[in-house]
């Protein structure tokens, strides 16, 4: 019976690790590469996370911000106890000799006696400390550390701003694009139906074939650009995947609506919203730009101060003329020094001085990077403005035009079915209705982008 129960409780645990291997090795993997490779949606909004948190540019600006970190820290340690050991031994194949004057023991006047002093084997254990007393370049240098890491962290700010301005470009772009094909998809359906109704026509004798071969044209031609816009397509979700850091195979699908996110294109207000210099990003940086110039050239003339620091050391020396450093029996000697230490910079025939020159030329030119940033956003935002304005009042004539040009297109086909039109003008007009989309689309791009400017000037994402 318990061999039974035995035997009973190994075929149990053979067929559970049988399990585990089987999840592991075929469930698993299979479960993992299907989630790698399912398929990832965006709206606008999280297309524009996802790329904060994925682009390349964005995660660069992260690892600066990280290696800032790492240098405040560096700097902050240069002012902090340093500790060192030592450890040395000499092997004095020939020991030093010295001559003393001969007369100290007798000897002649004038006479030398030559005099070896020491031990063959020589052997030192040492320990070191020192700490920084007083040094205005460090305390400077400090606080231009702190001043970088802020720099690096907006630095990562403008990044996430430019990662979003081109990712909205492009999702804009791809959508724009997409509602291109299915208008010329339309068109090339309706052109193929009134191609048919022509052909059936002719073969009743009631059009002629040029009427025919006319429209075939068109309809070549209208395939034609279908196949480029389908290209144009798959290269602009390749761009738009780049810009979020995806995988360039990886399929993905953009879940907004381009006529909603128009519709949300509110012109009076950021008509009207107030333009702060001192919140765009731009101007802040070269702000930060400038007092790390400053800090700079400060460090620079902390240079001339001296600098004053305290050390300590304690040493054990050994000295044998027998290989026995490790005898616990023999003797050690100690040393121990404790001390200040003033450093007076006195004579570097200028360099100094050119350096604190040199400083100062560049906060200068950072003063003048600042004015001219000033004057540059401002004008910026006032052609941004200005565009903004211009493309909306572009983009409502757009819409009525092709409204009006696809009335023409309509009455121009009744009345060629009427007999009443020429092939001619039903071609024209079909081109001029083309022409007047074509015109929507790119009116409604145009808004689309100058939108983006303003919410990128004003930080409105």
């Amino acid at each position: 019976m318990e061999k039974r129960q035995v035997r009973s409780n190994k075929i149990k645990i053979f067929f559970i690790a049988a399990a585990i291997f089987f999840v592991q090795k075929i469930i698993l993997p299979d479960l993992n590469y299907a989630q790698e490779n399912k398929k990832l949606t965006f709206d606008l909004h999280t297309a524009r996370q996802y790329a904060i948190q994925h682009s390349y540019d964005a995660q660069n600006s992260r690892l600066d911000i990280v290696a800032a970190k790492k240098k405040l820290r560096e700097v902050t340690a240069g002012g902090l106890p340093q500790i060192s050991g030592s450890v040395s031994f000499n092997d004095y194949l020939d020991i030093p000799t010295s001559l003393i004057p001969g007369e100290i023991f007798g000897g002649e006047p004038g006479s030398t006696i030559a005099v070896r002093f020491g031990r063959q084997y020589n052997a030192t254990l040492g320990i070191s400390a020192n700490q920084l007393i007083f040094s205005g370049s460090y305390f400077v240098g400090l606080q231009a550390s702190k001043i970088f890491l802020t720099l690096m962290e907006q630095n990562l700010e403008r990044s996430q701003l430019d990662v979003e301005e081109l990712v909205t470009q492009t999702y804009y772009l791809v959508l724009v694009t997409e509602e291109n094909l299915d208008i010329l998809e339309e068109n090339l359906q309706n052109l193929e139906k009134t191609h048919y109704e022509i052909q059936e026509l002719f073969k009743e004798g009631f059009v002629e074939e040029t009427d025919v071969k006319q429209l075939q044209i068109s309809v070549t031609q209208l395939k034609s650009t279908i196949n480029t816009v389908k290209q144009q397509i798959d290269v602009t979700y390749k761009l738009l995947k780049f810009q979020m850091g995806i995988d360039l195979n990886r399929e993905i699908g953009l879940t907004e609506n381009l006529n909603a996110i128009v519709s949300r294109v509110n012109i009076p207000s950021l008509r009207d919203r107030e333009f702060i210099l001192q919140d765009n990003i731009n101007y802040r940086l070269l702000s930060t730009q400038l007092l790390l110039s400053k800090k700079n050239l400060l460090n620079e003339k902390m240079k001339f101060l001296p600098t004053i620091s305290g050390f300590a050391t304690y040493q054990r020396n050994a000295q044998r003329d027998q290989f026995n450093l490790f005898d616990p029996h023999e003797r050690w000697y100690p040393t121990t020094i404790v001390g200040l230490s003033l450093n007076i910079p006195i004579f570097t025939s200028g360099a100094r001085i050119y350096k604190m020159q040199q400083a100062r030329v560049d906060v200068r030119k950072a003063e003048v990077n600042l004015r001219k940033a000033e004057q540059g956003l401002q004008l910026q935002y006032a052609q941004a403005r200005t565009g903004l304005i211009s493309t909306f009042d572009n983009y409502k004539n757009s819409e009525a035009n092709m409204e009006l040009a696809g009335d023409v297109y309509n009455v121009t086909l009744e009345k060629y079915r009427e007999g009443v039109s020429t092939s001619q003008e039903l071609t024209q007009t079909h081109n001029q209705y083309l022409a007047a989309q074509s015109e929507y689309i790119t009116a409604k791009s145009e808004l689309l982008n100058a939108k983006n400017k303003m919410d990128k000037l004003l930080e409105s994402y």
